[in-house]
């Protein structure tokens, strides 16, 4: 059994997991009961191996994926599925009614993460620290996914939509890319892309409802966007992801130069603002 660490104030409801990677499950404007957290219906909110596949076993929420995504070799050895942090247990180091402060301990790449999540008015904001030890390529990014209903829009000053994957996807490329920045719940559609962004912020805006994200773009200066509309899985959902890295696969952003290398300390977090 897993037990959540709620936090709140008079404007927001935050429900926190520090046995599923410290995520968050749940983000709820009081005003009117809207959660902004996506989260899979179709599986328990339990414990899951860190072996296991991730797709699989998504359950949703808030997360961050470190220090892989697709799996990785690294000097320590192989990178888990997503990365070690999304199923890892986190410790709780400090709580209050209003804030929480996890970290983590005996991670397979010997790396230290901490992070702190606050409430502040209709604000939560989360802040990293992290302690790299090896000198590989690492990958840090957050993992925000959030449910698509009717009326959705992607709010930003974007530029260039780059897929992923030429063989992922049906909507950049294609007739419907409009669909991209306003995803329409179960049309079949989804995709994933590296965006280029010319600033720190977006909007989410679902009907009245909109969501402010801003992060740091010193150390997480890339924007990945996965979404589905039904097409995958069956799951209508947006995953937000400022990242560390300009590309998934390491091979890859070697030969752009997008990427970050350890060992080294670094401070890092994201806010979002729902109003």
């Amino acid at each position: 059994m897993v037990i959540p660490i709620k936090l709140e104030n008079d404007f927001l409801e935050i429900e926190i997991i520090p046995e599923l990677g410290g995520r968050v499950n749940r983000l709820i404007n009081k005003k009117n009961e809207f959660d902004w957290v996506w989260k899979n219906e179709k599986l328990k909110t339990s414990k899951v191996d860190k072996t296991a596949n991730y797709d699989q076993n998504w359950q949703g929420g808030w997360e961050e994926l470190f220090p892989n995504d697709a799996i990785e070799e690294f000097s320590w050895g192989f990178g888990l599925d997503h990365g070690e942090t999304w199923s890892h247990s986190w410790v709780v180091e400090s709580e209050g009614v209003d804030f929480l402060t996890l970290n983590t301990k005996n991670l397979e790449s010997g790396s230290f993460l901490q992070k702190k999540y606050r409430l502040f008015e209709n604000k939560l904001r989360t802040d990293y620290k992290i302690k790299i030890n090896f000198e590989d390529i690492f990958l840090f990014k957050l993992h925000l996914a959030i449910p698509i209903f009717e009326d959705c829009k992607i709010i930003g000053q974007f530029e260039n939509f780059t897929k992923v994957d030429e063989e992922f996807g049906n909507i950049l490329n294609t007739n419907k890319k409009d669909y991209f920045l306003n995803p329409s719940k179960n049309s079949n559609l989804f995709d994933f892309a590296y965006i280029e962004s010319k600033s720190n912020t977006l909007n989410i805006q679902q009907g009245e409802n909109l969501l402010n994200l801003k992060y740091d773009d010193i150390f997480l200066n890339y924007l990945w966007l996965f979404q589905s509309q039904g097409g995958w899985n069956n799951h209508n959902v947006l995953v937000i992801e400022p990242s560390s890295n300009g590309k998934k696969l390491f091979e890859d952003a070697l030969i752009t130069g997008e990427y970050k290398k350890g060992p080294d300390e670094i401070s890092t977090y994201y806010e979002v603002k729902i109003t």
